[in-house]
């Protein structure tokens, strides 16, 4: 928030940054409203050129359609937002806000974590994969894409301005930081179902423990037996040999 404050400050465009910072503000009043619908733990909110992150202090094993309905209220609300403003109020610089909206709208739905289209590529890679395969498949899909926007930036402008490099750095530093942590999710998506009693509807057969999956409950073969999920864990997490 400082830096953008800083930006605003050194190019003078102040009433530009209320435009801009309103579209951001309603579009992560959106994310935390769900939020507290699904009685989701907030955590804080922050802002960063590339627009807000409402961050919430919740399990990993929450309900898919609970996280995608969270995401999803970002955008559309930002878009309800929008409408209201072209038709029921005479801005002057309705150019200026045009082009924002549009702007923040489609960058953050770009399939790039942290960016919303990047969380909700996750979700969906969620229905078909392993959490330890949808969350790889997810960064690397992300820094597919993170090249992929700095080659189209670099064939449209002869150069990256100011605000789109320091944008495309800060997702690129989040996206290493979230690659390094992996492991840490991956243990706590284990540790989660290890210490809390979740009701899932649907069983799913898998042969290793790393292949659990998000919303659904599972057996596990090994040296021919079944076991529940609880019961592998449990070994797990009491450092015994299994």
């Amino acid at each position: 928030m400082i830096l953008l404050l800083l930006i605003i400050i050194l190019t003078g465009n102040f009433n530009n940054f209320l435009l801009y910072f309103s579209i951001i503000f309603i579009h992560e009043l959106g994310h935390l409203t769900m939020g507290l619908i699904f009685e989701w733990k907030i955590d804080n909110i922050s802002f960063y050129p590339y627009g807000g992150v409402t961050k919430f202090n919740e399990d990993i094993n929450r309900p898919l359609k609970e996280e995608l309905l969270i995401l999803l209220m970002g955008p559309l609300t930002q878009i309800i937002y929008y409408l209201i403003i072209i038709n029921f109020i005479s801005l002057r610089n309705i150019n200026i806000f045009r082009y924002y909206h549009y702007s923040i709208l489609i960058f953050n739905l770009l399939p790039i974590y942290p960016l919303d289209g990047g969380r909700i590529l996750n979700i969906f890679l969620s229905y078909f994969f392993s959490y330890k395969n949808s969350l790889f498949i997810t960064v690397n899909l992300s820094f597919v894409g993170i090249i992929l926007l700095t080659i189209v930036s670099l064939y449209y402008k002869s150069n990256i301005n100011l605000n789109l490099f320091l944008m495309i750095s800060l997702i690129i530093v989040k996206l290493i930081n979230y690659y390094k942590k992996r492991k840490y999710y991956l243990n706590k998506f284990k540790l989660e179902r290890y210490l809390n009693n979740y009701s899932f509807n649907k069983l799913k057969k898998i042969n290793n423990i790393d292949n659990m999956m998000r919303d659904k409950r599972h057996i596990i073969k090994k040296n021919n037996k079944y076991y529940t999920e609880k019961e592998l864990l449990q070994k797990r997490y009491s450092m015994q040999k299994y």
